[in-house]
């Protein structure tokens, strides 16, 4: 007996196994030509949307900035200038000397140029900045330099500040509180500007030095001597020299320390020694006085014993002291 088979819907089953394309992107390869042109419409719509966009965000902006500009040129003019700090100069040569005439815009003012304008023309200035009082006052502030040291050139002295900068020249004598710096052949030195030297490393040694003698506080250096930047030396209060020799960052910074301690414990025994601290070995100071002329044999045979140098380190600085202080008591009893 023979049983029909119900139909299977073949067709239905085969497109039920096959994946869905929903949340796949679609190629263009895929779609039709329908398609093709209304993904194509809307892509030139998309495009066209953020161009407009842009320009109109661009003309937005530039009229903006117009409009500021136009404001900030019309209404923020200066019509009053101070002057505040510490000078030597009047007010109205430092406002002749910046270059700054009422009228002029006070926003487009150039600090960079007005400091510039006046440490270069008004040497005694060391630095000078704006301030903006809106809406039409301009402040300059100012701030003095003084002269540190003083070199020879063109057989007269030239004051320089601590940054190296020619505060005036033609000098035939230096005041006191001046270092006299021994510099080598000196190229330049014109009035307002940084000194320029044959060898730039001297300069370099000279600023060096600078910072070093502050950082360790040490006053009463009357003459630096960096001529030759291996024998580098030092005067201190016109009677003792300090013989550096050569230095660099590691090992300046050390020996002026060893310095100052020496002299100060020279300066306790004797405030008029006169002579020479060698401090070109490392961690140690060498002292050697000064040999005098027209004293006692016994007076003389002692100094020139003095001459062969007494050695002073971190360890045996107090040793030292003593030293000096059997050698002025034998002094006082041969004088008596």
């Amino acid at each position: 007996m023979n049983s029909k088979k119900p139909k299977s819907n073949k067709s239905h089953s085969r497109n039920s196994a096959q994946p869905s394309n929903r949340g796949r992107p679609v190629y263009e390869s895929q779609m039709s030509v329908d398609e093709r042109i209304v993904s194509r419409k809307i892509a030139r719509n998309k495009k066209n949307r953020r161009k407009k966009i842009i320009f109109r965000a661009a003309l937005g902006s530039f009229f903006f900035l117009a409009a500021t500009a136009l404001v900030l040129i019309l209404f923020f003019n200066i019509n009053t200038v101070t002057v505040s700090g510490d000078s030597v100069y009047t007010e109205s040569d430092i406002v002749k000397a910046s270059g700054v005439n009422l009228g002029d815009n006070l926003v487009f003012i150039s600090s960079k140029k007005i400091n510039k304008a006046l440490t270069e023309q008004l040497p005694y200035i060391g630095k000078a900045k704006i301030k903006r009082r809106l809406p039409a006052t301009l402040e300059i502030a100012v701030t003095k330099t003084s002269p540190e040291f003083a070199v020879m050139t063109d057989g007269a002295y030239a004051l320089l500040d601590g940054n190296g900068k020619v505060l005036e020249k033609g000098l035939s004598f230096v005041g006191e509180n001046i270092t006299v710096a021994n510099l080598g052949k000196v190229t330049s030195a014109e009035t307002g500007s940084v000194i320029v030297l044959e060898n730039e490393q001297i300069f370099t040694k000279l600023m060096d030095l600078r910072t070093a003698i502050n950082e360790y506080g040490i006053k009463g250096i009357t003459s630096v001597d960096i001529a030759n930047i291996y024998d580098i030396r030092l005067v201190y209060q016109g009677r003792i020299t300090l013989i550096l020799g050569e230095t660099d960052g590691n090992n300046l910074t050390h020996k002026l320390s060893l310095a100052k301690e020496a002299i100060k414990t020279q300066d306790e025994e004797n405030s008029d020694y006169r002579g020479t601290i060698n401090l070109t070995v490392a961690g140690k100071a060498y002292w050697a006085e000064e040999t005098q002329t027209e004293l006692p044999e016994e007076t003389a045979e002692e100094s020139s014993t003095d001459e062969n140098g007494s050695d002073i380190s971190e360890s045996n600085t107090e040793k030292n002291t003593d030293k000096n202080s059997d050698k002025k008591d034998e002094e006082s009893s041969s004088a008596a």
